[in-house]
């Protein structure tokens, strides 16, 4: 339901007689509501009952399924998909908190890592999966599998995982929860429209006075969603946020430079491109397992290191493309990123983790998603500005020895900011309470 609803976009615009714009909204708007809600979620989450706000998230999620495939036009689907990446912040602010309640603090980097794997698998799977429905039916079949498959995952955590609905201990604070929501939809819709030129600049200017509001208000109010002074101090947690948000930064930025590349000056088809950058999400899968154990029995940190330079070396890789280079050169790079990240993700979150309360898991786990999400996010406008720099309103197909160009600067852009995590990293580490990187309980906790 994740990556595979991008599958069904065509044959949706085709029924709905919708344009690329349109269609670009169904993933834009979902984008938009998870960003805007992760912080109140992971207040939320810290004020209740985890487990019950997780099963309830997951059944409206399963709800919103179905909805969506039933109506008819797309103004009531964006609204629901905007809906429904309110409710996935909730899974994101939920469940590697109930995790970390339910595991020791020295075993959470196997236990996070296989999380990871199960993520990544899915995000492998979602495609394909996807496209053979799409095939078989229609674009709204994608949906009634997905509400379906999401309905039995209700049964079955609500048969396994006992609850009880409490009412929020604290109240969050409504003007914080205003103010972040309106600063991502602003930034999030500024990036969506920037083609449109003023109408962009003018909501991304409005977004980030709104996020700088925000921020200020976190200072000064006894009842912040995230207090920043506290993140301040704990130079672990900010260490691993700040990393999380740059690694991630290539994740969107690399993939979506490569399936241009692929397709365009390479000539592949859609399917042998998919096929290619597939290899990174199984590589993930597999690796993020073996990188929580590594996290469980040595320094999370050095894992997390080995992780950054692995993306490292897919950004030089990369930059090595040519208008020459075979596709196999290209699935090396795709290779180089998936053992990066399959090695960064467990010991950054179990980090994470370890480096707040028990009481405050949800707030972390929130924040977690939210650096992932900011930095993917980040990577789609750097890469989409420069090759509106680049091209203007030319199509790529027109100058496809200028895109590499283009790629290679994207590239040489990428490899700074992991050269920039690895550092960030190392010099996290020296600020880690030795009892964390070893896997125990942190000082804060």
């Amino acid at each position: 339901m994740f990556s595979g609803v991008a599958v069904a976009l065509p044959a949706m615009g085709r029924d709905l007689a919708t344009g690329a714009t349109g269609l670009g909204l169904v993933e834009t708007t979902f984008l938009a509501g998870s960003l805007a809600f992760l912080l109140p979620a992971g207040g939320l989450a810290d004020a209740m009952d985890k487990r019950a706000l997780y099963k309830a998230s997951l059944l409206a999620f399963t709800a919103i399924s179905l909805a969506i495939s039933l109506l008819p036009w797309l103004a009531g689907i964006l609204c629901l998909r905007f809906l429904q990446g309110i409710v996935s912040a909730v899974f994101a602010a939920t469940g590697m908190a109930i995790l970390a309640e339910l595991v020791p603090a020295e075993r959470r980097g196997k236990v996070f890592g296989a999380a990871m794997g199960v993520l990544y698998a899915g995000l492998t799977l979602g495609p394909i999966v996807a496209g053979a429905v799409v095939e078989t039916w229609d674009w709204r079949a994608v949906f009634w599998v997905g509400a379906a498959s999401g309905l039995a995952c209700w049964a079955m955590v609500n048969w396994q995982l006992p609850s009880k609905w409490l009412r929020p201990r604290n109240a969050l604070h409504g003007p914080s929860v205003i103010l972040v929501m309106m600063a991502v939809l602003a930034v999030v819709g500024g990036s969506a429209t920037l083609r449109i030129g003023w109408t962009g600049v003018g909501l991304m200017a409005t977004g980030l006075v709104l996020g700088s509001a925000f921020v200020v208000m976190q200072l000064f109010t006894d009842r912040p969603l995230v207090d920043l002074r506290r993140l301040r101090g704990n130079r672990a947690l900010r260490s691993a946020l700040w990393v999380q948000m740059i690694i991630y930064l290539h994740a969107a930025c690399s993939i979506f430079m490569l399936s241009l590349f692929l397709q365009v000056p390479q000539g592949h088809s859609a399917a042998a491109t998919g096929q290619t950058i597939a290899v990174g999400a199984v590589v993930m899968a597999l690796c993020a397992p073996l990188a929580g154990i590594l996290s469980d029995r040595s320094y999370p940190s050095l894992v997390a290191g080995l992780g950054a330079t692995g993306v490292l070396g897919s950004a030089l890789l990369g930059m090595t493309l040519t208008a020459d280079s075979s596709i196999t050169r290209a699935g090396l790079v795709v290779l180089a990123q998936g053992i990066g990240f399959g090695l960064f993700s467990s010991p950054n979150m179990a980090t994470i983790m370890n480096s707040m309360p028990s009481t405050e898991s949800g707030m972390a786990s929130a924040l977690a998603a939210k650096a992932r999400s900011l930095g993917m996010v980040i990577g789609m406008i750097v890469a989409a500005s420069m090759i509106s720099l680049d091209y203007g309103d030319a199509a790529i197909e027109q100058h496809p020895a200028r895109f590499i160009d283009t790629m290679t600067s994207v590239y040489a852009m990428l490899v700074v900011t992991a050269a920039l995590a690895i550092v960030s990293i190392a010099l996290g580490a020296r600020h880690t309470p030795p009892t964390t990187e070893f896997g125990q309980r942190s000082r804060t906790d």
